[in-house]
């Protein structure tokens, strides 16, 4: 019967050993397919003709992961170190705080919609903060060079209030490019850029 407990015993721990050590490893590529498969799920629609994710959603769905492994591996060494008759609750109960930011990494993305700019940012849970077209007094367009080619790294929209909305000009803001300037020229905006002052 000891035989057959302490067997089953080490085996378990070695269940949770390559467990751990697959959610570190796994932790480096799998929040960019569980971050969009859920964001796609819950949030994407229609009217959203812009949807991104920034890269503090994976880094904080990866802390997620890495939380998981690392209670793992706390609770390996306090099994092998303590006998503790309750520190499987205890586990469980401190493997829950990979909850926040499993939450805080979903909800951690903004879109363009005909209405406006809508960010929810990584600091708050399902709290979206929305910029509207017509609350926009002024675009542009801020070009950097980089290895001797000048490029435009991204826009700026700052709002009537005073707040600096930057889109970082990526792929999907030069697919969507058209429709920003649709909206500008909807809107009465006027586009500027920083060119002259690269070039002075």
């Amino acid at each position: 019967m000891m035989a057959r407990l302490s067997f089953n015993t080490e085996n378990s721990s070695n269940v949770i050993l390559v467990t751990a050590i697959i959610l570190i490893i796994s932790s480096l590529f799998m929040p960019l397919v569980f971050v969009y498969i859920i964001q796609d799920y819950l949030y994407l629609s229609a009217e959203k003709w812009f949807y991104d994710t920034p890269s503090s959603a994976y880094v904080i769905f990866m802390i997620g992961m890495l939380w998981i492994a690392v209670t793992l591996f706390l609770y390996l060494f306090f099994t092998w170190k303590f006998e503790w008759k309750g520190i499987k609750w205890i586990t469980l109960l401190i493997m829950l705080g990979c909850v926040p930011f499993f939450m805080f990494g979903v909800s951690n993305y903004y879109y363009l919609d005909d209405q406006g700019m809508h960010f929810n940012d990584y600091k708050t849970f399902n709290t979206i903060n929305s910029y509207y077209w017509e609350d926009v007094k002024e675009a542009k367009e801020i070009f950097v060079k980089s290895n001797g080619v000048t490029v435009v790294d991204h826009l700026n929209l700052v709002t009537e209030a005073g707040d600096v909305i930057e889109l970082p000009y990526n792929s999907k803001v030069k697919n969507n490019r058209f429709k920003i300037m649709e909206k500008l020229q909807e809107n009465n905006i006027p586009l500027t850029n920083n060119m002259g002052d690269l070039y002075e």
